[in-house]
């Protein structure tokens, strides 16, 4: 099962005022990395038979997905956590503000408000990792 584990950062804008926020990284187990790739390698390689049939585009889709196949299983099974999203109070406008992360974002980064599109930069806040919980 996937833990989810809550770390403090620190939420800036353009102006330095900063409030606390935590950051939500899911982490994985080496057995669900592992169930991970496969599913990825099944599918790339189930997508490269479901191509078969089509006439003239089989040529690329066929061998672009045998290819993939691996790639994507091996960088599925290399990742051991990722960000899912940042929550916090928005240092502009005082509101609640939950933001989205995709998988390959990295602390520093630059993103916006989801309140009211203030432009924001979520910051590793020197502590750490506050508390683990299941997810």
């Amino acid at each position: 099962m996937s833990t989810t584990i809550h770390r403090t950062i620190r939420i800036e804008n353009a102006d330095n005022d900063s409030t606390i926020g935590q950051l939500h990284i899911t982490t994985y187990s080496q057995q669900e990395r592992t169930a991970r790739a496969i599913k990825m390698l099944g599918l790339c390689w189930l997508l490269a038979l479901l191509s078969l049939p089509l006439i003239g585009a089989h040529w690329v889709l066929v061998p672009g997905f045998l290819i993939a196949g691996p790639i994507v299983a091996y960088k599925r099974y290399q990742t051991a956590e990722h960000p899912s999203n940042a929550d916090g109070e928005c240092p502009t406008c005082k509101q609640p503000s939950s933001i989205h992360l995709e998988p390959s974002d990295t602390l520093p980064m630059w993103t916006y408000c989801s309140a009211n599109n203030d432009p924001v930069q979520l910051i590793d806040y020197p502590q750490g990792e506050a508390d683990t919980t299941a997810a």
